[in-house]
């Protein structure tokens, strides 16, 4: 018999907690075991509100998964995304210590040191750390450096943060699970282009928007590297209440179907055309018309905000491979034109491809997968799970923890018995607040080395 290992991660988003279990024997190719959903009403743009409701919700997935597969899961990847997650560049630099000023890999892991040692401010811990870039003494960008000559070596590394609240959250909803501890918890916007691009892709410039229920992640990578990553507090949730306030309160489950059955990114029908709700013995009549019209403004909304995050890196000219659209709210039809509207780059709705075998891609075609899969390669990197085949005493795998602190004019039919708040009036005040956090991060982030102090660094 095969000696499998597996990965386990966990996605709690703000409508639901999916769960997928994959299987590995050589801890290089991965097979999807299986991905179970449950529906969740205590997360509010990616933080957590209700402990106990969404341990509930993850325990159910957690024990459909284990009946299915026969085993016993001990811990999980998982991720976290929202407004208390954020990128911020910091520079350092050391002296070369070769008398020639040729650049050794001493050199590099010296400076790698220095980053280690940085310090996040008290009520954040540092999620995830790699350098965006390196440069010589005379500001040239280096893309080899050992070997190159220079008399000090500088680097640019791009630190992840994230709220020890919003951590100690999602701790605390594992531990009411039975699963005693995350292995690691990564921010989503970092690892959802696993599944997604190539690493071609990666290297010409490429931008991934996961449109959630209550949060849109960005991650823009140009030159192989993730440049800047950021999660909207804002998702398809925020277009229900659109719909809901439309149609004068119907029940949220026939808004959800109302939206993806008829809801468009971009309006196209006739003013005449309706849709007809069956609710008990009375009929309903719904604009087509004005429901495309809302679900377009909402869209543009979103979409909007997304391209104004990525012209502030400073790369939008760059991403020759375009915009990559997935999660929930890339569900919706014509999602991808309008995008190509607003930014006039290539855009492509896509769910996870890259590291999944042809076989299996119908397992993993819905775009509400696509992270929980990205994760679980992710995790292949990283080391397998704590999971008990049942009947078979269980083993400890070799990995250590990763430490992470560190139709026109017709009328249609829906039948309503099958089966974020509306931002409008607050959006200007709560997006300048979150639009000047980011942007204080920014406008600080290249600091010049020579400032920058010789022992550890606070951001």
């Amino acid at each position: 018999m095969e000696n499998k290992s597996y990965i386990v991660a966990v996605d709690i988003g703000s409508s639901k907690v999916v769960v997928a279990v994959g299987s590995t024997t050589d801890m290089k190719t991965i097979t999807v075991e299986a991905i179970v959903k449950e529906a969740t009403d205590g997360v509010s743009a990616g933080l957590v509100d209700n402990s106990q409701s969404v341990s509930k919700a993850l325990r159910a997935a957690l024990d459909k998964v284990e009946d299915s597969l026969q085993i016993k899961i001990s811990d999980a990847y998982a991720c976290l995304s929202g407004k208390f997650v954020r990128s911020a560049r910091y520079t350092d630099h050391v002296f070369v210590e070769d008398a020639e000023n040729c650049i050794s890999q001493p050199d590099l892991k010296a400076l790698n040191d220095r980053m280690l040692n940085v310090k996040a401010p008290d009520d954040e811990f540092i999620m995830d750390l790699y350098p965006v870039e390196y440069k010589n003494d005379a500001g040239m960008k280096l893309a080899q450096p050992v070997g190159a000559y220079s008399k000090q070596l500088s680097a640019t590394y791009n630190f992840i943060l994230c709220e020890r609240s919003a951590k100690d959250r999602l701790r605390r909803v594992f531990t009411n699970a039975n699963i005693s501890h995350p292995k690691a918890i990564y921010a989503s916007g970092s690892v959802i282009a696993e599944s997604l691009a190539s690493n071609d892709e990666k290297q010409e410039g490429v931008a991934i928007v996961d449109i959630g229920c209550g949060v849109t992640d960005i991650a823009v990578y140009y030159g192989g590297v993730l440049c800047h990553m950021a999660s909207l507090p804002i998702g398809s949730s925020a277009l229900n209440d659109d719909i809901q306030h439309f149609t004068t309160n119907l029940p949220a489950a026939t808004v959800e179907k109302l939206k993806v059955r008829h809801g468009a990114a971009i309006a196209t029908s006739k003013p005449e055309s309706t849709i007809q709700i069956r609710r008990s013995n009375t009929t309903k009549h719904i604009s087509l018309f004005n429901l495309e019209a809302v679900t377009e403004a909402r869209m543009t909304e979103i979409a909007e905000y997304v391209w104004k995050e990525i012209r502030d890196t400073g790369l939008s000219s760059k991403l020759s491979s375009g915009i990559i659209l997935t999660g929930g709210g890339a569900k919706l039809a014509q999602i991808a034109e309008l995008f190509h509207r607003i930014t006039n780059l290539d855009v492509r709705v896509a769910s996870a491809e890259v590291g999944i075998a042809v076989e299996q891609a119908e397992l993993v075609s819905d775009t509400d997968s696509t992270l929980v899969v990205s994760l679980l390669l992710r995790g292949l990197r990283e080391g397998a799970c704590r999971v008990q085949m049942l009947g078979v005493e269980a083993e400890e795998p070799e990995q250590e923890y990763i430490d992470d602190e560190k139709p026109d004019g017709d009328e249609d039919f829906l039948d309503e018995d099958e089966d974020f708040d509306d931002l409008s009036e607050k959006k200007p005040g709560f997006f300048g607040r979150f639009k000047k956090m980011f942007s204080k991060t920014l406008t600080t982030a290249f600091s010049n080395p020579d400032d920058v102090a010789e022992e550890d660094d606070d951001f």
